[in-house]
């Protein structure tokens, strides 16, 4: 079977392409409503995107020295084909508030959360020992915000 070289930083780089396309996102979000709770909610959100951005920019570095040994992997062509589709979607950000309403925004916002739970998930089978208490709290951190986001659709159509 064809194998191919993969780098497990390529994941962690775009976790960080993938934050700072949901900071700008939820920077966004927050511009486009007039509820100054709404806009506060995604402004917290748009916060804990560049708190990510910044761990994930952090583990990049770190897994180039501690990962030497394991950072030349190989995959057969199937699962390395996913990766590299994981990777080029999380460059695909294309998100058109004109034509948006706040259904789409709701779709847009729990997708981007479960993409980096994904990439998460794809990291740790990759690198299961690297930063595992680190990979932990931010999985958690990314659930909390899919409920979050959840309630706050749940309330905003109820009202």
């Amino acid at each position: 079977m064809s194998t191919e070289i993969f780098e497990p930083k390529d994941l962690l780089e775009s976790l960080v392409r993938l934050e700072q396309n949901g900071h700008g996102f939820y920077i966004e979000a927050s511009k486009r409503f007039d509820d100054l709770e709404i806009k506060e909610f995604f402004k917290f959100l748009a916060d804990q995107e560049l708190h990510h951005e910044k761990l994930y920019k952090e583990l990049a570095e770190k897994s180039e020295i501690s990962t030497s040994n394991l950072s030349r992997q190989e995959y057969d062509q199937e699962y390395e084909s996913y990766l590299q589709s994981l990777v080029a979607a999380s460059f695909d950000f294309d998100f058109d508030f004109d034509d948006a309403d706040v259904k789409d925004v709701y779709n847009f916002a729990i997708g981007l959360e479960k993409d980096t739970i994904i990439f998460i998930g794809e990291l740790r089978r990759i690198l299961p020992d690297f930063e595992r208490e680190i990979f932990d709290k931010v999985e958690v951190e990314e659930r909390k915000h899919i409920k979050l986001i959840n309630d706050w659709y749940k309330r905003f159509i109820n009202n």
